[in-house]
């Protein structure tokens, strides 16, 4: 007994992990239930609220934290943001919590956590389940260097010009890009499909192959058809686009400034052509006649003796 009176922190350190031991075992907790790994888009889970010592959870609620709004947001009760949450059901079943979650999607995943909506205390909130989701999206093709941005199923580039197209898809993780051509064996391992000073016999059909690095199920694969033209041929609407900026930007400025001079000499001609007509319209109107001045391209000769001359001197 004296020893223990010589060492009261011995006393202190066995009570707080007394306590520590009873709040622990009160904790609730929330877990996955017949799910297997890896948890893809458009799977169907179920999240269950447990408890240590098994009580009744028939006062406990899922809540789903919305990071937009910074809050905890209840999915079993009335609340205007949990029209936001659709595909989420809460069942009740025997004193058990369960939330079912049907065909998931991004808007699903995140942070749940169950909490006793009696209670106002830490211990009645249980730790967190940060719901996470595998998936990999359809491919979209980008020619780079260019103001077009993405491309479609085909792109026209001509003859001796540099083209750079770029495979890219939305993914949970940073896929694993390849290109390939159809009728040939070669493969390249890049996001990057690019050709220098193109040649004719370089058009043709490639695919782009995109592989999720951890789930190798997920792929997606997309076809470009590449057409390669002459270069003394005319331009087409393609061809144009599949320059570089610079080019694309003269060859659509240089008629651009042309048609603005065509346009500003009819502006200066045109008015002056109409009040110049205007004005000998009126004057033929009006009975006026120019008057004849001697020596000039109008005057004639008088081959006979007229008392009323008509030039003026």
């Amino acid at each position: 007994m004296a020893q223990f009176l010589r060492r009261p922190w011995l006393l202190i350190a066995t009570s707080l992990a007394v306590t520590v031991c009873i709040v622990q075992a009160g904790l609730t907790t929330v877990v996955l239930r017949s799910q297997e790994d890896p948890i893809l888009e458009g799977n169907n889970v179920t999240l269950e609220c447990l408890t240590d010592e098994g009580e009744d959870l028939s006062g406990y609620t899922f809540q789903k934290y919305n990071k937009w709004l910074q809050t905890w947001i209840s999915l079993d009760k009335t609340h205007e943001m949990r029209c936001w949450f659709f595909g989420v059901t809460v069942n009740r079943e025997n004193g058990r919590l369960l939330l079912a979650i049907s065909d998931l999607k991004s808007w699903h995943t995140g942070r749940y956590r169950c909490i006793d909506s009696n209670s106002t205390s830490n211990e009645s909130v249980s730790d967190e389940l940060n719901l996470q989701m595998e998936y990999l999206h359809r491919i979209i093709f980008a020619q780079t260097n260019s103001w077009c941005g993405t491309v479609g199923d085909s792109i026209t580039v001509l003859e001796g010009g540099n083209l750079e197209l770029q495979c890219s898809a939305d993914a949970s993780k940073t896929p694993l890009y390849e290109w390939s051509r159809e009728d040939d064996d070669w493969i390249m391992v890049s996001t990057f499909l690019t050709f220098s000073k193109m040649r004719k016999e370089q058009a043709g059909t490639y695919t782009c192959r995109a592989q999720h690095p951890t789930v190798p199920q997920l792929t997606q694969s997309r076809s470009i058809q590449l057409f390669v033209l002459a270069s003394e041929r005319s331009f087409t609407f393609d061809s144009m686009l599949s320059l570089s900026t610079p080019m694309l930007a003269l060859a659509v400025a240089l008629p651009a400034v042309l048609l603005l001079l065509v346009i500003l000499v009819l502006a200066f001609i045109i008015p002056r052509h109409r009040a110049a007509a205007k004005k000998k319209a009126a004057q033929e109107e009006s009975g006026q006649r120019t008057p004849i001045y001697k020596g000039s391209l109008e005057s004639v000769p008088s081959v006979v003796g007229d008392t009323h001359p008509l030039v003026m001197g």
